[in-house]
């Protein structure tokens, strides 16, 4: 049920001509709430520190993680 929801906002957003900036910030409440799904608090923090990114830390890492392959 999620993803298609997921899906239908990304594209209505790629329609509407959303930076990538702005899909990234639409998308944080979503995975908030998909690490609150998360019983162990160990594993939820960790989780919510990664879905609390901020989008230049997240690019940086992204871009990091590419010149690795």
């Amino acid at each position: 049920m999620i993803r298609p929801i997921a899906a239908f906002a990304a594209l209505t957003c790629a329609l509407a001509g959303c930076s990538s900036r702005q899909v990234y910030d639409s998308a944080a409440g979503w995975r908030q709430n998909e690490c609150d799904r998360i019983v162990d608090a160990t594993e939820r923090s960790r989780c919510l520190d990664t879905a609390n990114l901020e989008y230049e830390r997240y690019q940086r890492e992204r871009d990091k993680a590419g010149e690795g392959r």
